[in-house]
């Protein structure tokens, strides 16, 4: 038995075990910063990691770094669940990068990753993985320029918008503008030009089994809506069944803007509040938060990273944890976040009540953190976006101390917990009632109430 093999059955046989002796009492975050216990006030078995699952190397073709050191780069920084989403095709050319050579071609703009490439980025992440330490697994990212971007996560086959004719269009020109605005400007007529690409051949996609005709299929993988607002909105958030099986995550926060909270992403643009659409169109997807890093500078200070509550360090287990969406997204390091209502976890079902529910918040950042005010807003539906159903000040508590609690009136099919820091300036979009209390600084996944 190879050592690899080794290491993946000695951590299947040791799960829950292993993985408090592995990752012992702390987490660290970044080098030197202090953090908080892995283990929730609320009980149960489940372990904390920190995760980051959209990155970008010179693969990518719009983005630096060497392939083979990134996620080693990503561990170093203090990440525990890491995984490179290189582009299907590449969105951006940076005219003068260079890159060393590639496989065949060197850096490519417009193809984007091959199937040389696909099986490269699966011996990449094989070498990372250290089951039990670190979890590296392959993914890439289907990106287009007005429907939007989806990571895609453990799946055998990759698709990419140009087999879906998603990726040319008119109105993907002034889109590219829009977004990156020191290019060529773009002919005023493409602004209102119709939009000819689709959501739909992706998720039929998505819903197939791999190796279908004629461009293979996604059901054996997971994924994500990515960066909500940037590149599109999926169709207005257009719900496929067979693909809300597949997408169980979104990112709450992406470091590719200069504002990572995208609860606010272009709403100076007319554009409805992804979260309220997104839950609203019958998605069930859960929170995380990424660096969608392209610099080639991996982990940096101040990029937004997830939280994911998992019962091994493993990859079964951490695909595992992000189908059962217990996750969070993040600004800070080390943070620990973890809720119930009634007794159900984020990310869960519920049956629908009239009644108040009594959620339980479990949050700590460590010593720093203890007695630090924070804001709980508690997000609900509305029609033309999210209303707040509940705002209240709390107090961080010691490591000893028991979890907050409150009851809340759901009013509708799902509500999470959005955490604002009074130290952080409310991001510019915002407004009213959502500017109040200072800048987001986490989201809590939701709850959904299913009617009796």
């Amino acid at each position: 038995m190879e050592r690899r093999d080794f290491l993946k059955a000695l951590a299947a046989l040791g799960s829950g075990l292993a993985m408090r002796s592995s990752f012992g009492s702390t987490l660290g975050g970044l080098p030197g910063s202090t953090g908080a216990s892995r283990f929730s006030r609320l009980g149960g078995s489940l372990t904390l990691v920190h995760t980051d699952l959209h990155n970008h190397s010179l693969i990518s073709g719009d983005a630096q770094g060497a392939p083979g050191r990134a996620l080693h780069d990503i561990r170093a920084r203090g990440i525990d669940v890491a995984c490179m989403t290189e582009h299907a095709v590449s969105g951006k050319d940076h005219g003068e990068l260079t890159c060393p050579d590639w496989q065949e071609g060197g850096c490519r703009f417009i193809e984007g990753i091959n199937e040389s490439d696909w099986r490269a980025m699966a011996a990449i992440a094989d070498s990372a993985y250290e089951p039990g330490s670190f979890v590296a697994f392959r993914g890439f990212e289907y990106s287009t320029a007005t429907v939007g971007h989806i990571n895609v996560w453990f799946g055998t086959d990759f698709t990419d918008p140009a087999h879906q004719a998603a990726l040319a269009t008119p109105r993907a020109l002034s889109e590219m503008d829009r977004v990156f605005p020191q290019a060529q400007p773009i002919a005023d007529q493409f602004e209102s030009a119709p939009d000819t690409a689709l959501v739909t051949p992706f998720y039929e996609w998505l819903s197939s089994p791999p190796g279908s005709l004629p461009f293979g299929g996604g059901n054996d993988a997971v994924a994500s809506f990515n960066h909500p607002g940037y590149f599109g909105n999926f169709s207005g958030f257009q719900y496929h069944a067979g693909a809300a099986q597949r997408i169980v995550l979104m990112e709450a926060f992406n470091s590719i803007s200069d504002e990572p909270d995208f609860f606010w992403y272009a709403a100076d643009k007319g554009l409805p509040n992804p979260f309220n659409a997104c839950l609203n169109a019958g998605w069930r997807v859960g929170f995380t938060g990424v660096s969608d890093e392209h610099s080639g500078v991996f982990g940096q200070d101040g990029k937004a990273r997830g939280g994911l509550w998992v019962d091994a360090l493993t990859r079964e287990a951490v695909r595992a944890g992000i189908e059962s969406r217990r996750s969070f997204a993040t600004l800070e390091p080390g943070l620990r976040l973890d809720a119930t209502a009634n007794g159900v976890p984020m990310g869960s079902s519920l049956h629908a009540t009239s009644e108040p529910v009594s959620v339980a918040l479990d949050v700590d950042r460590g010593p720093d953190w203890v007695g630090k005010t924070l804001w709980v807003e508690v997000i609900g539906p509305g029609a033309d976006g999210p209303a707040l159903l509940d705002a209240r000040s709390v107090v961080v508590p010691a490591a000893d101390a028991p979890p907050l609690s409150f009851t809340v009136a759901p009013d509708g099919a799902w509500l999470f917990l959005r955490l604002i820091d009074p130290a952080r300036a409310p991001h510019p979009l915002a407004r009213a009632p959502f500017d109040q209390h200072g800048g987001a600084v986490a989201y809590a996944s939701p709850w959904f109430f299913d009617a009796a």
